[in-house]
């Protein structure tokens, strides 16, 4: 190899590209990165044994500089996923932002016990596919180890990654309760119709919870409804609604209160549930509003506020929201981003002048100038 190299010494191009070739056959990928920047600062004049600091460059060398970096990362992690390392491939596919690739290699993955931990870590830890990572996750390690995950990492995802791992562990719990009923059935020598829903199954066989009987770990079940709040797709809040039913149905006992406005945990969700479906819509915003008044944010956190506003939001009550957002949420009290910002609020409803007005009184500078521009946008 060494001496292919030397006799194109003359001709730089064909020697790197020679180079770059045996690399490459040879699968030593780091390498080859390293020879693409070198490739680089040849190309653009810079002596190779300088190693000045990025910064100390002037601009224009040091852009391109760094975009021969991005380049050298995006082919150096394509072809490490193509030698199937992917571990390695998103150290480099990382720094250039193509998570893209890296989901797509994922989509064709089929975890085995030698690499279902790196795939989950890179689908669900590294943010790459959240929704697959947490499936798989569900799959190998059970519901009780996937949830404490679940919980430990959600904050750090964004939230439609956080609403589509929800989607998989309530349709996840709703399988395994409606099966574990299904059995129960069974062994009770009663019928039990495919077609049946868990609230069917329910009404028609008062026997499956006498004695404080239960049919799935009941703190999971608890915690399913609780990642349920962040669902709006019909399919999904109809398998909560069945799961929250089923733990109303559970002796007092295994009802695990929750903090304000779920302390009264499922007949609280299910209100906020069924609301969102367009059901006993002003029922629910008479309670959810009530707990939002009562809420003391210094000690109680934003939850009861938050989740009336988005009410409110699903119900397509924006403008009341908007004014209730006013009068519930002090100035420069930032709530989570589960819930509606005031400018959102302001361009669903088209109420300007009020929002507006809303800025001057908390004496936002910033949200008055946006709400000049988007005003007059529309």
């Amino acid at each position: 190899m060494f001496n292919q190299i030397a006799s194109l010494a003359q001709d730089t191009d064909q020697m790197l590209c020679l180079t770059a070739k045996q690399l490459v056959q040879a699968g030593q990928f780091h390498q080859l990165f390293d020879l693409r920047l070198m490739q680089r600062r040849h190309e653009l004049g810079i002596p190779l044994g300088e190693q000045a600091p990025l910064d100390e460059l002037e601009e224009s060398l040091r852009n391109k500089l760094e975009q021969a970096y991005l380049d050298a990362c995006r082919e150096v992690g394509n072809l490490l996923l193509e030698a199937g390392k992917t571990r390695d491939a998103w150290t480099y596919l990382r720094p250039a932002g193509d998570k893209a690739a890296m989901r797509l290699w994922l989509e064709r993955a089929i975890p085995d016990d030698d690499s279902a931990e790196e795939l989950i870590a890179l689908a669900l830890h590294e943010g790459i596919d959240p929704e697959r990572g947490f499936a798989w996750l569900l799959a190998r390690r059970g519901t009780c180890n996937a949830i404490t995950e679940l919980e430990s990492t959600c904050g750090n995802l964004p939230v439609k990654d956080q609403v589509a791992c929800a989607a998989v562990l309530v349709r996840h719990m709703h399988d395994e309760l409606l099966g574990n009923l299904r059995g129960h059935l069974k062994r009770l020598k009663q019928d039990a119709p495919e077609s049946s829903s868990i609230s069917t199954l329910l009404e028609k066989n008062p026997k499956l919870l006498e004695e404080g009987a239960y049919h799935v770990d009941t703190s999971h079940l608890a915690t399913t409804v609780r990642f349920a709040r962040l669902l709006t797709e019909k399919s999904l809040l109809v398998m909560a609604i069945e799961l929250a039913d089923y733990g109303n149905c559970l002796a007092k006992d295994l009802q695990y209160p929750d903090s304000r406005p779920f302390e009264d945990t499922y007949p609280a969700h299910l209100l906020l549930f069924k609301a969102t479906l367009n059901i006993e819509v002003d029922q629910a915003i008479e309670y959810f509003a009530a707990q939002a008044q009562a809420a003391v944010l210094e000690e109680e956190g934003a939850s009861a506020v938050e989740t009336y506003l988005i009410l409110l939001e699903r119900a397509g009550r924006t403008e009341q929201a908007l004014n209730e957002y006013a009068k519930l949420v002090p100035a420069n009290y930032t709530l989570s981003p589960y819930a509606p910002t005031l400018l959102h609020l302001a361009e669903v409803c088209h109420c300007w002048d009020r929002y507006l007005e809303i800025c001057q009184q908390r004496d936002d500078i910033v949200g008055f100038a946006a709400g000049q521009i988007a005003k007059h946008e529309h």
